[in-house]
C-alpha cells in the first residue's frame, strides 16, 4: 500500500538451501532506492515512502550470495491504492489446546475477521510468534483461516505457542490486522521410558534370604500424569523365577535360593510401561551375579570334572582347570586320590598339571579329591576323574623264548600242535598296553612253515594247514613273531622259536630193496642151505618196523624163509625142476608188500676145482659164547693169483667162513648139544668171475658135550612097603633117574643121604635093599629115605627125591597097591564109584575100610566091607583140587590095620564162569585220542583151569550200539578206539563187555564199561550273528549298555574260557567290552560328539580258536544345537526386471549336530515375499517373477526366512532385497500440457514457467535433464533457454516479433539412464502485446487437505485471481494419478471452486500435486495463467491389519528352555500413524489357560516365545490364534491369524515292559525254534526313532541256549540249541531293552519240562546174596536200585522180577527191596538166578540179574543108611577090634558126618 510506512516489511525472498549464511542485495530495477533488502535474511523493506500515483510497479532483481555461487530472481511489487477499512478479528485473542500427537495437517482452531469494506477478500497468514520455534509448527490456510499443524508437536519441548497471526483484505490500499493465538500443547503419551542406565549390574549372594532386596532400577518418562506411572516387570532371563521385581518401586528381590552352579549369572530383561494409552515400554538389562557370602563355603562349578590326559605326555602338562567360587581368595590343594603323587595342582588357579610321568599300565585312571579352602577356613570337596589314555609304549613281551610241540604225522587238517605235556602249543606274549595297544598278532616268519602251519593271529595257537609226512619232513624249526595293533605297532624285540616233531605213523608199507629177487642154487644142494636173503624197509622209522617174512606162492615144500631174517633155505633138497618161482611178502603188521624170487636150478660144472679133502670134521664145545675158529678149508685147482672164495650154503646164525681164508668160525652164539649134537656145513669154493664153476665140501662139526644138565628122577611119586620080618637084601624099591648129558657127564649113580642103618641103595641101579632086619614089634612105621642121583661130571650135579618107606607086619593086611590114584570129575554124581581098595588078611579074615585122613568135610565115603571109594557130597576142583585120602585096613579078628594112601586128582570141569575184576568200569577218553589209542583193560579171572579158564573176550552188540567206536583185543581184554571220537556227537559210551571161556559148554559173564568222552578244544567258538545291528544315543552316558554279542562253542569244556574283545573300529575308544559277557558298553573316553556309524570288528576265542563278527552300532544323534545364521539380517540386490530364477543371495545356517538333526530346511514365512521368491534346500534364494523397483512394495523386500533342523530346533533372519533400478521407465511430465504468458516487451531473464516431470527409476536413471525440442522455423533456442537441472525457461530478450501469437514447442526430458529414454511435453507460450496487465493467483501456490472419507461433490476451496475479472478454470492434469489423472478433483470454470468428483483413498494415493491454469480470453491470444495446488488426504482408520500371512506353522522341539522364540508374527496395517501402528495378542477359544501358560508374545514385536517346557507326550501340538490391533484414535481394527505348534518329540522315556517277569514253558524234545516267550515294551515316545528299541539276552543263557528274533514285527525269545531237562531244568533270563538312551530290563523264566528220553540205568548188573535158608518170609534180602535222569512219570521207577523161583520172593515195585515170600529150603533149591527190571513210566527199562545163594542150616536130622544092622563076631577077637560100621547121612552140608552114635 502506499501508506505503508518507511521499514515496513513487504515480503521475503526464500532461497534454497536455507541453512547456510547468506547475502542479498537489489540489483536492479529499485528505482529511487524505495526498496531495501535486508542483506542477512532476505527481507524487503521499504526504504523511502511510496506513492503509487509516481510508480505503481517495481519488477527489481534481488542478488543472493553465499560467497562463492550467485543466485538472482526477479521480485514484482506492485503498489496499491488506500483502502480505508481493515479486517478485524472476531475476537482479539484466540486461545487452543490440542494433544501433542495431533498429526501434522490437523486442523486446530478456525480464525475468523471480517472486513466492512465491500469488495472484501480477507487473507490470512501467520505473522510472527515469541518463538521462532513456532512458526515452523503451524501453517494457516491463507482464504479459510483455518490454523493446521504444520510439524508434530512435542509438549515436553515447548508446551505453550504464541503465534501473531495477520489479516489482510484484498484491496488497495490493503489494510491488515493482528491477532494472538495461544496454542497450548497437552501432553500426550508420545514418550517412552526409559532406564537411567541401559545396564544394571549388581550381585546376590547364593544364600540371600528370600525377599532380600538385590538392587532397584529407575526410569523416567518425559510425558506427565499416568502417560508418566511406571510399571515394571521381568520379561526374561529369570531362570527358575528366582527373582521377582516390585512393580511400582523396581526393586528387584529373591524368591528363590539362586544355585550357582547352575546359573552364575542371571541376565534379566526388565520392561518398564507407562500408563498412557496406548502404553510405551522400554527394556533394560539387569545383570546379576551369584556370589557368595564372605563365611560360606567354596562353590565348585561342577560336582564332578571329567580329564583325560595320554600317559607319555611331558611333566607339567596341564590336565584340567578347576574352579571354585568364593568371595575370598581360594587356596586348592589335593586331598586324596593322588596315588605316588603324580599330580599337582597350582594353589591359586587351580589348574591340575603332572608332576611326574604317568604310566597307564601302572594306573589307568585317578579319582582325585580337590580342596578349595577360602580366607575364612572354608572348605569344600569336588572330585576329578582323570582317565590316563593308553598310549603304545610297552612292546610284546614272549612268555618263553621256544616252544616245543609235536603231532602225528596222520592228524588231519587243522590240527592243533600239541607241546610237550599234551596241552595245545599255543604260543603266548604279553603285552602291558590295554585295548587297541594290546591287541596281538601272532604271524609265521619262514614262507616253507606258513605252507604246513598257520598260528592263529589272536590266540597263538599254532594249527596245520596241511597233511603231514614224518617220512618227507620230520622236524619244523621256524620262527613266530608277534605285533600289536596300537599306533605305532610295535613287535615284540624277536621273533620266539618254534620246533615242532612230526611223530611217525605206521603208514607206509614196507618195501623190498628189489622188485625181483633172482638167484641160481646148484645141485647137489643139502637141507638147510641158504639159497638167498631177502631185505625190506619201512620208512615208518620211528615207529619200530617188526618186519615179518613169509613164502605165499610157489615150492613151499622145497623151501623155507625165516620169518625174521628173510633168510630162505632148502627145506627138501629133491629138487625135480630147473627152477623155481616163489612170492615172498613182508610184514610190519599193517601193510604188506610183496616180491618175486626166481630159483634157477643148476647142475654144478666141473670146475677144476678141489678141496684138499674130500671131508673135513671138527669139534667144539657146547655154552661157549667166544668166535672161536672151527676149521680151515682149502680149496685147491685155481690158476696163479686167482683169488677163491668161500662162503657156508647153510651157516644158519652160529657159522660164518672168511671169504678170502676159508676160515670157519663161530658167531658167538652158543651151542646146546642136547639140542643139536651135530651140525654138517656145505662150504663152497668159487672163482671170482664164474660163480657156476664151484667145488664143495661137507664140514661136520659136532659139539661137545658140558655137565649142564643135572640127573632127573622119573616115575614119581615113590611109594614102599617092607615086611617087618623082611631079611636084609629084600628089594623094597627101585628108583630111577636120567641126564641129557653125554658120556660121563650123564653117567647116573645113587646115594642115601643120611646113613638109615636099615636100607642102603645100589649105586649104578638104584634098588633099594634092606639092609638090617627090623625089630619084630615094629608096626606101621614109615621112613622117608632121601635119594640123592649124582652125574659123573665135574662138578657134579645131582637132585635128591624122597621114598617114603612104610614097615608092615605079618598080621596086618595087605593092600595090592602100595598106594592108589584116581581122577574124578569135579562135577561127579553123588554115591559114584571111584576105585577099589582092595586088602587081604593074613589071617584069611575079613576086613574092615575106614578113611581115616584127608577128608575134613567128609566128601568121600568108603564101603565097610567092600572098600569100594565113593563120591557123596560135591566136589569143587577151585576150592580143593586134590585129595590125599589115608585109608585103613583093620582084620576084624585081630585087630591088626595098615593104612594105605589114595591120591585124587579132581578133573576140572567148566563150572565157574569168568568173574570181572570190577562190577563196573568208568574211565574218561580224550575226543583227540586218535584210533588205536588204549581205553583200559577188562580183567577177568575163572576159577576154573586150563582150557576153562581160558577167556576171551567181545563187545556185545546192545541197544547202546556204542561198539562202532571202540574195538576190544579178545585175549587181553584191553579195549582200544575204533574210530575217531567227537565230544559234540557222543559225550557217554556204554559198552557190555561179554568174557566167555574156552570150557564146553562154555560160560561167560558181562559187565558195563561206562566211557565218558572228555571234551578238547577242537571247535573254534562261533558267533550267534555275523553282523549285529545296534545304536546308541549320543546323549547316552558313560556306562551304557550298547548291545551284546553272544558266541557258543561246541565243547562243552570252553564254555566258561570264551572271551570277547573288539578287533577293530574303535580307535578313539569309546567303547568297552566285557571280555566274560560280551556286553559293549560306552566307555569313559566317550566323546560328546560321536561319529554317526561305527562298524566293529569283534572277536571271540576260546584260546585256541578264534571267530570273529562285525557290531554295526548307529549314533543316534542328538538334537544338541540349533541352527544358527551367520548374521541376524542379510542384505542382497537383486536387479529390476531380472528373469524368474535369478540367484538372490545364498544363506546358510548352521547346526553343530551331524546327521539328521544337523540337516536344514529353510522357508519363507511371508506371503509376499512367498509369492516372489522361493529359497532351495541349500538356503539358495531366487526370483520367481520379475521385480519392478517403481512398485513401491517390491523396491525393497524383506523376506523372513526359517531354519528348521531335523529335530525341531529354529532360527530366523532377514534377508533384505533391495530392487536395484533399471531404467525402465522414461520421465513423466506432471501435467499433459504447459501455457504460460508473457508480454512481448519483455526482457532478457524472465521467468517464464518451470516445467516439471519425474522419472520413478532412481539414481541416474531418474537424474532428468531439459531441452527444448522444436520443429517450427522460428528458432525456440533463441528465445528461450531451459535450465537443464530445474525446468526453469528463462527469456534470452523480447517476443516483439511474435506478438499475438502463440510460441509452441516442445520440452524434452532426458533421464541418465543407458539407454536413455526421453519424454517430450508441448509447451505453449501466449505472447501478449506490452500493454496488456498480466493478473495473477492470490497465492503463489495453494495447500489443501482433505479426509480421505469426504464425500463426492466435497468442496476443497475457491480459487481467486488478482485483480478481480473473469477468467474461465480449468484443472491441467498429468498421466499419474498424484497428478490429478482421472479427474479425481475439479475445478468449477466460473467459481473456480475445487471439488471432490472421486473416492479418496489415503492408501492410494496419499497427496494429489496439479496445476490449475486460468484463461483470460482476449481477442488474439488468450491470457493463461497457471498455479500449484497441493491436496494432502488426511488418514482415517478404514484398513484393518494384514497378516504376512494367514496361518503360521512353527516346530519346537520339547525340552527347549524357556523364552525359546518360535516364531514372529508380523501384521502391516497401511493406515498412517497411529492408525497403522500394530499391537499383537494370544488369544485360544479352546483352551486359554494351556496356551496362555505355555506362550508368551512380545506385543511390539510379535516374537512368540515359550514360557514354559513343553513336553510332547502330554500335548503333543497346539493351535492358536494371534490377533493383531491396530492403535486407531476413535476405534481399533483387528484381525487374526492362526498359529500351529507342532512339539516334535525326543527320546525322554524309557522303554516299559509289559511284564517284568515272563514266564514260558518248553519241553525238552522241541526243536531250535520253538517260541518261549514273546516280549513287548511300550514306550511314552512317539516318534518311530524313540520308540525304536532292540533287545538282548545279557545273562542267564548258557551255551546260548535261547535267543531273541524279532519275527513279524515282535520280539521272540526262541530255542536256539537243543535242551536238555537232565542237564539244566530252568533259566533264568536277562533280557536288556535300549533305546539307545535308556535301558530297562525284564526277566524271562523258561522252564524246561521233561520227556522221556532217558532210560532207566541200573545200579549194577549183577547182584548177589548170599542168605540162610531158614530165613523167614518178609525179610528183606538186598535192594535193587536205578536211577532216570526223568522226572515225574518219566522217571518214576518200577521195579518187577523175572526168573525161575521168582514166586518165591516179592520185589516191591517201588522201592525196589527184594524179600522173601515164602520158606526157602537149601536143600531143595540152592541157587536161585532172578532177573530184576527197572522199567520207568514211559516203558523204558534195564534189567540187572539176582543171584541166590541158600546158605545151609542144620534143618536136618542124620538118617542112618539102614534101620538095621547085622554082624557076625568071632570068640576070639580081640578088643578094639572093628566088628560093623553103622552109617548115617545129613543132608545138611555143614553137619555131614558130625553126628555121635549112641547106645540105644
Amino acid at each position: 500500500m502506499e501508506s505503508d510506512r518507511v521499514t515496513e516489511i513487504v515480503g521475503v525472498v526464500s532461497v534454497q538451501p536455507a541453512n547456510t549464511p547468506l547475502w542479498f542485495d537489489i540489483v536492479g530495477g529499485n528505482f529511487d532506492s524505495s526498496f531495501d533488502a535486508e542483506k542477512g535474511v532476505g527481507t524487503i523493506v521499504i526504504a523511502k515512502p511510496l506513492d503509487a500515483e509516481q510508480r505503481s510497479i517495481y519488477n527489481m532483481s534481488v542478488e543472493v550470495t553465499d560467497g562463492t555461487n550467485v543466485a538472482v530472481t526477479q521480485v514484482f511489487i506492485k503498489v496499491l491504492d488506500n483502502n480505508d477499512n481493515g479486517p478485524e478479528f472476531s475476537q482479539p485473542h484466540y486461545d487452543v489446546t490440542i494433544s501433542e500427537d495431533v498429526l501434522p495437517d490437523t486442523e486446530i482452531l478456525q480464525i475468523e475477521a471480517t472486513d466492512r469494506d465491500e469488495k472484501h477478500k480477507l487473507s490470512y497468514t501467520v505473522h510472527s510468534s515469541i518463538d521462532s520455534i513456532s512458526m515452523r509448527k503451524f501453517r494457516i490456510d491463507p482464504s479459510s483461516g483455518v490454523l493446521y499443524t504444520a510439524e508434530r508437536l512435542d509438549h515436553e519441548a515447548q508446551d505453550k505457542h504464541i503465534l501473531n497471526i495477520m489479516v489482510r483484505d484484498q484491496e488497495f490500499p490493503y489494510r491488515r490486522n493482528l491477532a494472538r493465538v495461544i496454542v497450548n500443547v497437552e501432553d500426550a503419551n508420545d514418550h517412552s521410558p526409559y532406564f537411567t542406565n541401559p545396564l544394571y549390574e549388581a550381585s546376590v549372594f547364593e544364600s540371600a534370604a528370600l525377599g532380600s532386596a538385590v538392587l532397584q532400577v529407575t526410569a523416567l518418562d518425559k510425558d506427565k500424569g499416568e502417560n508418566a506411572e511406571l510399571i515394571y516387570t521381568i520379561e526374561a532371563g529369570n531362570t527358575g523365577n528366582t527373582f521377582k521385581i516390585e512393580p511400582v518401586l523396581g526393586i528387584i528381590t529373591v524368591s528363590k535360593e539362586p544355585d550357582m552352579t547352575t546359573m552364575g549369572q542371571f541376565v534379566l530383561s526388565v520392561k518398564v510401561t507407562d500408563q498412557g494409552s496406548p502404553p510405551m515400554s522400554a527394556t533394560a538389562i539387569v545383570r546379576i551375579s551369584v556370589t557368595m557370602s564372605d563365611n560360606s563355603h567354596p562353590k565348585f562349578t561342577h560336582k564332578d570334572y571329567q580329564a583325560e590326559v595320554n600317559e607319555n605326555v611331558d611333566i607339567g602338562t596341564s590336565v584340567i582347570l578347576i574352579s571354585a567360587i568364593s568371595q575370598s581368595t581360594l587356596i586348592y590343594e589335593v586331598k586324596d586320590g593322588n596315588t605316588g603323587g603324580v599330580f599337582t595342582i597350582n594353589p591359586y588357579s587351580g589348574v591340575i598339571t603332572t608332576r611326574r610321568a604317568l604310566d597307564y599300565e601302572r594306573t589307568s585312571s585317578y579319582q582325585l579329591i580337590i580342596q578349595a579352602t577360602n580366607m575364612a577356613g572354608m572348605t569344600s570337596n569336588a572330585t576329578v576323574n582323570i582317565q590316563i589314555v593308553d598310549e603304545n609304549d610297552n612292546a610284546p613281551i614272549f612268555l618263553f623264548s621256544q616252544y616245543s610241540g609235536s603231532l602225528s604225522e596222520a592228524a588231519p587238517i587243522n590240527s592243533i600242535v600239541r607241546s610237550l605235556d599234551n596241552s595245545p602249543l599255543v604260543i603266548r606274549a604279553t603285552d602291558a598296553d590295554s585295548n587297541q595297544n594290546a591287541l596281538l598278532v601272532y604271524q609265521i616268519v619262514e614262507s616253507t612253515a606258513k605252507k604246513f602251519f598257520t598260528v592263529d593271529s589272536s590266540t597263538g595257537a599254532i594249527r596245520t594247514i596241511a597233511n603231514l609226512d614224518h617220512e618227507t619232513i620230520a622236524h619244523f624249526h621256524f620262527h613266530v613273531h608277534v605285533r600289536d595293533s596300537g599306533s605305532p605297532q610295535l613287535t615284540a624285540e624277536s621273533p620266539v622259536e618254534v620246533n615242532i616233531e612230526v611223530t611217525d605213523v605206521n603208514d607206509n608199507p614196507p618195501v623190498f630193496t628189489q622188485a625181483v629177487f633172482e638167484t641160481v642154487l646148484l645141485l647137489p644142494t643139502y637141507v638147510g642151505v641158504e639159497v638167498l636173503k631177502v631185505s625190506a624197509t619201512d620208512p615208518d622209522s620211528e615207529v619200530p618196523p617188526e618186519l615179518t617174512y613169509s613164502l605165499m606162492e610157489g615150492s613151499l615144500d622145497h623151501f623155507l624163509i625165516d620169518s625174521n631174517s628173510g633168510v630162505l633155505t632148502i627145506k627138501n633138497n629133491n629138487l625135480s625142476k630147473d627152477h623155481y618161482m616163489l612170492i615172498v611178502k613182508v610184514s610190519d603188521g599193517k601193510f604188506y608188500s610183496t616180491s618175486m624170487v626166481t630159483i634157477m636150478v643148476k647142475e654144478a660144472m666141473d670146475s677144476g676145482l678141489h678141496f684138499t679133502q674130500s671131508f673135513y670134521s671138527t669139534s667144539i664145545s657146547e655154552n661157549n659164547t667166544n668166535i672161536t675158529k672151527v676149521a680151515i678149508v682149502n680149496a685147491v685147482g685155481n690158476r696163479l693169483n686167482e683169488p677163491l672164495k668161500y662162503s657156508i650154503l647153510n651157516p644158519g646164525n652160529k657159522f660164518k667162513i672168511k671169504s678170502t681164508s676159508g676160515v670157519i668160525q663161530t658167531t658167538g652164539v652158543p651151542f646146546d648139544r642136547e639140542e643139536q649134537e651135530l651140525y654138517e656145513l656145505v662150504v663152497e669154493a668159487s672163482r671170482e668171475l664164474d660163480h657156476l664153476r664151484v667145488a664143495r665140501v661137507v664140514v661136520r662139526v659136532n659139539i661137545e658135550d658140558i655137565n649142564d644138565n643135572s640127573p632127573v628122577f622119573v616115575g614119581l611119586p615113590y611109594y614102599a612097603a617092607v615086611q617087618v620080618d623082611a631079611e636084609p637084601g629084600t628089594l623094597i624099591y627101585r628108583v630111577t633117574a636120567i641126564d641129557k648129558d653125554k658120556g660121563a657127564n650123564g653117567e647116573v649113580t645113587y646115594v642115601l643121604q643120611d646113613d638109615y642103618g636099615h636100607f642102603e641103595i645100589n649105586p649104578n641101579s638104584g634098588n633099594v635093599i634092606l639092609k638090617e632086619a627090623f625089630n619084630s614089634d615094629l608096626s606101621n612105621i614109615e621112613y622117608g629115605v632121601t635119594i640123592l642121583a649124582k652125574d659123573g661130571g665135574k662138578p657134579s650135579l645131582s637132585t635128591s627125591v624122597e621114598l617114603p618107606i612104610t614097615i608092615v607086619n605079618k598080621a596086618m593086611p595087605v593092600f595090592d597097591k602100595p598106594f592108589y590114584t584116581a581122577s574124578i570129575n569135579e562135577d561127579v554124581r553123588m554115591d559114584t564109584p571111584i576105585l577099589s581098595i582092595n586088602a587081604t588078611s593074613p589071617e584069611g579074615q575079613g576086613i574092615i575100610y575106614i578113611i581115616i585122613d584127608g577128608d575134613p568135610f567128609k566128601q568121600f565115603n568108603i564101603d565097610f566091607d567092600t572098600g569100594v571109594l565113593k563120591v557123596v557130597s560135591p566136589l569143587d576142583y577151585e576150592v580143593t583140587p586134590v585129595y590125599k585120602l589115608t585109608v585103613r585096613a583093620s582084620d576084624a579078628l585081630t585087630g591088626a590095620r595098615a593104612e594105605v594112601t589114595v591120591d585124587l586128582l579132581v578133573n576140572d570141569v567148566n563150572d565157574n564162569p569168568p568173574i570181572f575184576d570190577q562190577p563196573a568200569y568208568n574211565t574218561t577218553l580224550s575226543e583227540a585220542s586218535l584210533i588205536g589209542t588204549p581205553v583200559l583193560q577188562v580183567v577177568s579171572t575163572d576159577a576154573d583151569s586150563e582150557n576153562n579158564k581160558m577167556v576171551h573176550y567181545q563187545i556185545v552188540q546192545d541197544t547202546y550200539n556204542s561198539t562202532d567206536y571202540f574195538h576190544i583185543d579178545s585175549s587181553s581184554g584191553l579195549i582200544l578206539t575204533a574210530r575217531m571220537l567227537d565230544h559234540e556227537l557222543v559225550q557217554h559210551c556204554t559198552l557190555r563187555v561179554r568174557a566167555t571161556d574156552s570150557g564146553f559148554p562154555s560160560l561167560s559173564s558181562e559187565v558195563l564199561v561206562h566211557i565218558h568222552i572228555s571234551d578238547i578244544n577242537d571247535n573254534p567258538p562261533v558267533f550267534n550273528q555275523l553282523i549285529y545291528e545296534s545304536y546308541v544315543s549320543e546323549l547316552a552316558p558313560r556306562g551304557h549298555f550298547v548291545t551284546c554279542v553272544q558266541a557258543s562253542d561246541a565243547d562243552s569244556s570252553d564254555f566258561d574260557r570264551l572271551e570277547y574283545s573288539i578287533l577293530s573300529g574303535n580307535e578313539r575308544t569309546s567303547f568297552l567290552m566285557d571280555s566274560k559277557s560280551g556286553i559293549i558298553t560306552l566307555s569313559n573316553h566317550r566323546k560328546q560328539r560321536m561319529e554317526p556309524l561305527y562298524s566293529l570288528n569283534v572277536s571271540v576265542s576260546d584260546g585256541l580258536f578264534t571267530s570273529t563278527a562285525q557290531v554295526h552300532i548307529r549314533v543316534l544323534g542328538a538334537n544338541l544345537y540349533s541352527p544358527t545364521f551367520s548374521q541376524s539380517t542379510y542384505v542382497a540386490e537383486v536387479r529390476e526386471n531380472a528373469a524368474a530364477g535369478t540367484k538372490v543371495i545364498h544363506v546358510r545356517a548352521t547346526d553343530g549336530d551331524p546327521g539328521t538333526y544337523g540337516q536344514i530346511s529353510y522357508a519363507i514365512i511371508n506371503d509376499f515375499a512367498k509369492d516372489r521368491f522361493l529359497i532351495d534346500s541349500n538356503g539358495q534364494v531366487i526370483t520367481t517373477e520379475k521385480l519392478d523397483r517403481e512398485n513401491p512394495l517390491e523396491g525393497d523386500v524383506s523376506i523372513f526366512l526359517r531354519a528348521l533342523d531335523g529335530g525341531g530346533r529354529t532360527t530366523f533372519c532377514t534377508v533384505r532385497v533391495i530392487v536395484v533400478d533399471e531404467n525402465d521407465n522414461a520421465p513423466q511430465f506432471m501435467t499433459v500440457e504447459y501455457r504460460a504468458s508473457v508480454r512481448a516487451d519483455v526482457g532478457k531473464g524472465h521467468l517464464v514457467t518451470q516445467v516439471q516431470a519425474m522419472d520413478p527409476d532412481d539414481g541416474a536413471n531418474s537424474r532428468i535433464t531439459y531441452s527444448l525440442y522444436s520443429e517450427a522455423s522460428v528458432s525456440v533456442a533463441d528465445l528461450l533457454e531451459i535450465d537443464p537441472d530445474n525446468g526453469w525457461m528463462v527469456t534470452k530478450g523480447n517476443f516483439n516479433q511474435l506478438k499475438n501469437t502463440v510460441l509452441s514447442f516442445f520440452v524434452k526430458a532426458v533421464d541418465g539412464g543407458i539407454p536413455v529414454k526421453h519424454s517430450l511435453i508441448p509447451v505453449y507460450i501466449h505472447v501478449l502485446p506490452p500493454e496488456t496487465f498480466l493478473p495473477s493467483f492470490t497465492q503463489s501456490q495453494y495447500s489443501f487437505t482433505i479426509a480421505e472419507d469426504t464425500a463426492i461433490g466435497g468442496t476443497v476451496d475457491t480459487l481467486r485471481i488478482l485483480p478481480s475479472q473473469n477468467v474461465q478454470f480449468s484443472t491441467v492434469n498429468g498421466e499419474r494419478p498424484e497428478n490429478n489423472k482421472g479427474g479425481v478433483f475439479i475445478i468449477e470454470q466460473d467459481t473456480g471452486t475445487i471439488k471432490l468428483d472421486k473416492r479418496l483413498d489415503h492408501e492410494i494415493t496419499p497427496a494429489f500435486h496439479f496445476k490449475v491454469a486460468a484463461t483470460i480470453s482476449l481477442d488474439k491470444v488468450d491470457i493463461v495463467f497457471t498455479v500449484d495446488v497441493d491436496i494432502k488426504v488426511l488418514d482415517l482408520n478404514d484398513n484393518k491389519p494384514i497378516f504376512e500371512t494367514s496361518s503360521y506353522e512353527t516346530i519346537i522341539m520339547e525340552g527347549m528352555p524357556v523364552g525359546t522364540k518360535l516364531t514372529q508374527v508380523r501384521a502391516s496395517d497401511m493406515d498412517w500413524g497411529a492408525n497403522g501402528q500394530v499391537t499383537y495378542s494370544l488369544h485360544s477359544d479352546s483352551h486359554p489357560e494351556k496356551v496362555m501358560e505355555a506362550f508368551n508374545i512380545d506385543s511390539n514385536t510379535g516374537w512368540i516365545s515359550t514360557l514354559k517346557d513343553l513336553d510332547h507326550e502330554t500335548d503333543p501340538a497346539f493351535s492358536f490364534s494371534v490377533v493383531a490391533s491396530d492403535l486407531g484414535e476413535a476405534f481399533s481394527l483387528s484381525s487374526t491369524a492362526l498359529v500351529s505348534v507342532r512339539v516334535t518329540d525326543i527320546n525322554d522315556n524309557a522303554p516299559v515292559f509289559a511284564h517284568e517277569v515272563y514266564r514260558g514253558n518248553v519241553k525238552e524234545s522241541d526243536p531250535p525254534g520253538e517260541v518261549v516267550a514273546v516280549l513287548s515294551t511300550w514306550d511314552r515316545d512317539t516318534s518311530d526313532i524313540n520308540r525304536q528299541v532292540s533287545y538282548h539276552i545279557t545273562g542267564g543263557n548258557p551255551r546260548g541256549r535261547f535267543a531273541l528274533g524279532l519275527v513279524q514285527s515282535e520280539w521272540k525269545v526262541y530255542v536256539k540249541r537243543p535242551l536238555d531237562r537232565e542237564e539244566q531244568d530252568i533259566y533264568f533270563l536277562n533280557i536288556t531293552a535300549t533305546d539307545g538312551l535308556f535301558v530297562t530290563q525284564a526277566m524271562v523264566e523258561v522252564t524246561v519240562s521233561d520227556v522221556n528220553d532217558n532210560s532207566p540205568v541200573c545200579d549194577q548188573s549183577l547182584y548177589t546174596a548170599l542168605l540162610p535158608e531158614d530165613i523167614p518170609s518178609n525179610k528183606i534180602i538186598l535192594k535193587v536200585s536205578a536211577k532216570d535222569a526223568d522226572i515225574g512219570s518219566n522217571g518214576d521207577i518200577r521195579y518187577s522180577l523175572y526168573g525161575s523161583g521168582s514166586n518165591e520172593f516179592f520185589l516191591d515195585a517201588e522201592s525196589g527191596e527184594l524179600k522173601t515170600l515164602s520158606l526157602l529150603d537149601r536143600e531143595r533149591v540152592p541157587v536161585y538166578n532172578l532177573i530184576t527190571r527197572a522199567t520207568d513210566g514211559g516203558g523204558r527199562f534195564c534189567q540187572s540179574d539176582i543171584h541166590l545163594i541158600l546158605e545151609d542150616v542144620n534143618d536136618n536130622p542124620p538118617l542112618f543108611s539102614s534101620d538095621h544092622y547085622n554082624t557076625c563076631v568071632y570068640e576070639n577077637t580081640a578088643t578094639k577090634a572093628l566088628l560093623t560100621r553103622v552109617q548115617a547121612v545129613d543132608p545138611d552140608i555143614e553137619k555131614r558126618q558130625r553126628y555121635n552114635a549112641s547106645e540105644i
